[in-house]
């Protein structure tokens, strides 16, 4: 078997042929892969047909070739290397037909597949659209198992659209198993053209084992994803090496032999093992890119959603807000004419049902803005003693009825808060307290605290109501501020939506303040908000006057485009004493002002055309510095309670109202500003 190792001419030429032989196929089988994947847009069923038929070609075209060439120099082949020459030409011709067999057999697959998918979308079914770059994942779970030489697919029905690029992939990936099928009896071939002729001891035999097999078990970590690529590279090279060792006859090289086909089913293991976990990773990786995909899919339609419940919002709080402040109006001035005593009690009826209207429209609309997540805090630094007096002012009239005392201590701190969402917060804390109060009274205040945090102090004050009414008891207080709670054991007639302390918790969440909650049951209770201090700001303060004043004859214009709300304002006004002047637009208010000269204008905020309120109060500013008329005092009523509003106006600085308004508060605020006129 062992031959001294030589280079006769003989030698020389046949290492020269197996040289060629080895380059063309090789390079031929490259050039194919390439062709494919350079075009798998425009892959027809006569390329791959010439494909396949090409590869056929070649390895039936160089068997031709080579078997002549082959068996003509086995006649120069010393006698000793005669039966060994002949089995490995025999080898070489089965490598070849078994080549040959795997290209007829892959390229009628495709055909048949080709007719499937034709077929099947000719007849008009729709299907899902496939990833074709991920098709070869269902072999993981296939039954459908046709032969080894093979690719295992479970076949979804592929839709036009992707028609090309599945019969593309598919090709290329049967087109690798036989490519690598073909690199695998090259060294099958060359192991055993190695015995044959070069190999002189058996220590170049176990050289060349050990770096044959080092190269199989690399192979794993490349080829595993598609194990059965994998067999197909490894299987013809181990046959020969079984095949070599059992032909010496020798004990030992036939242990060795049955080592090495031993090995090889622990690498085809180890190579499925690693591609179903590699498959596995990858269905992982997709089906978290799909269900990101879906997330998106959703959080998009949450957005959209979100929105459209703003919008809505946000039409319905103007249009029922307008409509309340019309009725509201109305009743007002009802007030004030000439009424009997039956009629005065069925308007103060329709004032207080009027009035609670009002309150649980501004808790669903503020709760429905809260809960949408479109209420952002504008941080400024806010005086405190001007919003606890307004607060004061709002509910004195209401403490009155009640008979209960009322009261705030003044203060002169300043906290970095939203102006707007403190005082709903305040608002509402004060209108629970005094709703649920039947007697005593109602006490607004307000404490500086320190924290020592490291080397820094950190200051603070809590805004504190007290009441005595009925308290809480433990349970309740738990309870008081979950949406639409209220407590059945209050003997009150008018309690709300018990959306009040919702509100309030929301909104301290939002300005990351502290909530603090005491109460005896039967005492009374005392809510507080622990914010931050900080100093004054002259340019960005928020802060009213308080200064009060009899509204009698002065001139109020009044702009609105809503002809119902127009109409209670000026009947309102003009019961007030004051000389009301209407208009529906800016050009219409800027001629009114400049023939009436009025003391105060309102206007609301959103007017017909587009226009609004700020622009009615920035015509007039302009045409009160060009023309040397006197200065007006502005106030702007509007629906809409975002705090966006007063950074938006900010630069026309007017007193901001939201509908719907108490009537009182109105006129409140009309005799702080014409006081401020004086």
């Amino acid at each position: 078997m062992f031959i001294t190792y030589d280079l006769s001419a003989n030698q020389q030429t046949l290492n020269a042929i197996w040289l060629a032989y080895h380059s063309i196929i090789i390079g031929v089988l490259w050039l194919f892969v390439r062709l494919i994947l350079k075009r798998p847009n425009t892959l027809t069923i006569s390329f791959l047909k010439k494909i396949f038929v090409a590869l056929a070609l070649l390895f039936f075209s160089v068997m031709v070739i080579c078997l002549p060439v082959f068996i003509a120099m086995l006649y120069r082949v010393p006698l000793l290397e005669i039966d060994a020459a002949r089995i490995l030409i025999l080898i070489w011709v089965f490598f070849h037909f078994v080549i040959l067999y795997v290209c007829w057999f892959n390229w009628q697959k495709i055909k048949d597949l080709a007719k499937h998918t034709t077929v099947t979308i000719n007849a008009g079914t729709t299907y899902k659209d496939h990833d074709i770059t991920h098709n070869h994942l269902h072999q993981v779970s296939s039954d459908n198992e046709h032969s080894f030489f093979s690719l295992t697919y479970e076949v979804p029905s592929p839709s036009a659209k992707n028609h090309d690029h599945y019969l593309a992939h598919y090709a290329v990936y049967n087109i690798l198993f036989i490519c690598t099928l073909a690199t695998a009896c090259l060294w099958a071939l060359a192991i055993g053209k190695a015995f044959t002729t070069n190999i002189q001891n058996s220590t170049q035999i176990i050289v060349l084992l050990g770096l044959h097999l080092g190269l199989l078990s690399g192979g794993i970590s490349s080829l595993a994803m598609f194990w059965r690529v994998y067999i197909a590279y490894a299987l013809p090279s181990v046959f020969m090496w079984g095949f070599l060792f059992f032909y010496m006859n020798d004990t030992g090289f036939v242990i060795l032999a049955f080592a090495v086909i031993t090995l090889l089913f622990f690498d085809i293991f180890f190579a499925k093992y690693s591609s179903t976990n590699t498959l596995k990773a990858i269905l992982i990786y997709l089906e978290n890119n799909s269900l990101v995909s879906q997330l998106q899919i959703k959080t998009q339609q949450i957005e959209k959603a979100s929105l459209a419940k703003t919008q809505f919002f946000a039409a319905a709080s103007h249009d029922l807000r307008q409509l309340i402040q019309a009725l509201s109006l109305f009743i007002e001035a009802l007030k004030d004419t000439n009424l009997d005593s039956q009629q005065a009690q069925i308007v103060n009826y329709a004032s207080s049902a009027s009035q609670s209207s009002r309150e649980m429209l501004n808790s669903v609309l503020d709760y429905a803005h809260l809960e949408s997540g479109a209420m952002t805090p504008h941080f400024v630094a806010t005086e405190l003693n001007s919003i606890l007096q307004n607060l004061v002012d709002e509910f004195s009239i209401q403490a009155q009825h009640k008979q209960l005392s009322l009261r705030f201590k003044p203060t002169t701190l300043c906290v970095m808060t939203d102006p707007i969402m403190l005082a709903l917060i305040l608002r509402n804390l004060i209108s629970n307290a005094i709703r649920y109060t039947t007697k005593g009274s109602v006490l607004i205040g307000v404490r500086k605290l320190s924290t020592k945090h490291s080397s820094l102090t950190l200051e603070y004050c809590r805004i504190s109501i007290w009441d005595t009414g009925s308290g809480l008891t433990p349970q309740e207080i738990e309870q008081a501020f979950k949406s639409f709670h209220q407590i059945e054991r209050n003997n009150v007639t008018n309690q709300g939506l018990g959306l009040g302390l919702a509100i309030v918790k929301g909104m301290t969440e939002l300005l990351k303040a502290d909530l603090e909650v005491k109460s005896t049951l039967h005492q009374g209770s005392q809510f507080s908000i622990v914010l931050p201090i900080c100093e004054k700001d002259d340019e960005n303060i928020f802060y009213s006057n308080t200064a009060v004043n009899h509204l009698s004859g002065k001139t109020v214009l009044v702009v609105d485009d809503d002809n119902i709300l127009l109409k209670s304002m000026q009947l309102l006004l003009e019961v007030w004493g004051c000389k009301a002047v209407a208009a529906q637009t800016v050009a219409q208010a800027l001629t009114a002002f400049k023939v009436h000269q009025p003391d105060i204008v309102i206007s609301d905020y959103r007017l017909a055309d587009k226009e609004t309120g700020e622009e009615v109060i920035i015509a007039i500013q302009n045409a009160s510095s060009t023309a040397l008329c006197h200065s007006a005092s502005f106030i702007l009523l509007t629906a809409n309670t975002s705090p966006k509003l007063l950074k938006a106006t900010k630069a026309v600085n007017p007193t901001i109202l939201h509908k719907p308004i108490d009537p009182l508060i109105l006129r409140h605020h009309l005799q702080q500003l014409a006081a401020k006129a004086l």
